[in-house]
C-alpha cells in the first residue's frame, strides 16, 4: 500500500469520526417518530415513510401557493385573495425549502443542518437491502442535494 493511499485512508477515517461527532451533537434536532433511525425498518415501512414525507411536502407546497382568504371591505363574507405573481425561481426555492423540511427564509446554517440530518437518514448506503429501497433512497438523496445546492446559492448571495 502506498503512502498516498494510507494518507487518504487516514484523512477519510478522521473525517468520518468528525462527522459522527457532529451527528451526535445534532441528534436533538432529528425526528425520532420511529423510535430511532430508519436502519431497522423493513423495505415496505421505508417506502411508506418516504411516501408519507412526499405527501407532507406536497401538502405544504399547496398550502404555501394556494389562495388565501382575506376579509372584505364591508366586513361580510370573505373572498379569496388573488394569487400572487411569482416567478418559476420562487416556486423552485419554496420546493427546495419544503424538500429539506425547513421554514422558507431560513438561514444557510439551518439549511445545512437539515440537509446533513436528512442525508444521514436516507443515504443509499444505509438502504441497500433491496433494489427498490436503493432506488428510492438514490432518488431522494438526489432531490435533497439539488435542493441544498439551490438554497446554498440563494442564501449566500
Amino acid at each position: 500500500m502506498s503512502i498516498g493511499k494510507r494518507l487518504i485512508d487516514l484523512a477519510r477515517s478522521e473525517l468520518n469520526s468528525l462527522l459522527d461527532r457532529a451527528a451526535e451533537l445534532e441528534d436533538d434536532v432529528r425526528d425520532d417518530s420511529w423510535g430511532g433511525g430508519l436502519e431497522g425498518l423493513s423495505d415496505t415501512d421505508l417506502q411508506a415513510e418516504l411516501e408519507r414525507r412526499r405527501r407532507a411536502r406536497e401538502e405544504a407546497e399547496e398550502a404555501a401557493s394556494g389562495p388565501r382568504a382575506r376579509p372584505s371591505p364591508d366586513g361580510g363574507a370573505r373572498r379569496p385573495e388573488p394569487p400572487r405573481r411569482t416567478s418559476a425561481g420562487d416556486a423552485a426555492i419554496r420546493r427546495a425549502y419544503a424538500a429539506l423540511e425547513v421554514p422558507p427564509g431560513s438561514d444557510f446554517e439551518t439549511v445545512r443542518k437539515a440537509y446533513r440530518r436528512l442525508m444521514r437518514k436516507y443515504h443509499p448506503d444505509l438502504h441497500g437491502g433491496s433494489p427498490e429501497a436503493l432506488r428510492a433512497a438514490n432518488e431522494l438523496t438526489q432531490r435533497l442535494t439539488e435542493s441544498y445546492k439551490l438554497l446554498e446559492k440563494q442564501t449566500r448571495r
